[in-house]
């Protein structure tokens, strides 16, 4: 398989100007804001916390990249493209609602409402991207298992804030 590096540049770029959104989103209540709150004891320390955000972001570029070049039926490639974009930009505006406005319970509103655009973009990577559907398969299980439970039990010992 050879690289499109047309559509890798797009990827990387797009990619990249999601990660500055949710950085300018979240501004500086991660090092101000965030520190005070009561957290839950089952969150994982702030280096892995970061690394999962990491893994998070390549997985997005690697299945927008395959649904940009792999996805071979225009309108399956128009909706999945669409779904992914969409998750993606959704996922920095959780920043913008935990950290920006510095409310846990937006946070837990906005991941909570996040469940909506994912399975969309789940239903259609299963129809027109398997391999992808697996890795946002994978993505979609640590929302539900870790970040909904992390963001209800960050609003809960937060309630005053």
């Amino acid at each position: 398989m050879t690289i499109d590096i047309g559509v890798a540049v797009l990827v990387v770029t797009f990619t990249a100007a999601m990660a500055v959104l949710g950085t300018v989103l979240a501004g500086d209540a991660l090092k101000t804001w965030f520190p005070t709150l009561v957290r839950p004891t089952f969150q994982l320390p702030l280096p892995l916390f970061v690394g999962v955000g990491i893994i998070g972001y390549v997985v997005g570029a690697i299945v927008l990249y395959r649904l940009l070049t792999v996805v071979d039926d225009p309108r399956g490639r128009i909706v999945s493209v669409a779904a992914m974009v969409v998750t993606m930009l959704y996922n920095e505006l959780w920043n913008g609602a935990l950290f920006r406005l510095r409310s846990p319970l937006a946070g837990f509103v906005l991941v909570v409402a996040f469940l909506a655009p994912l399975a969309i973009l789940e239903i259609a990577l299963v129809l027109f991207e398997p391999v992808s559907a697996l890795l946002i398969g994978v993505y979609a299980l640590w929302v539900i298992l870790y970040d909904v439970p992390w963001s209800y039990r960050l609003w809960r010992l937060n309630q005053d804030r």
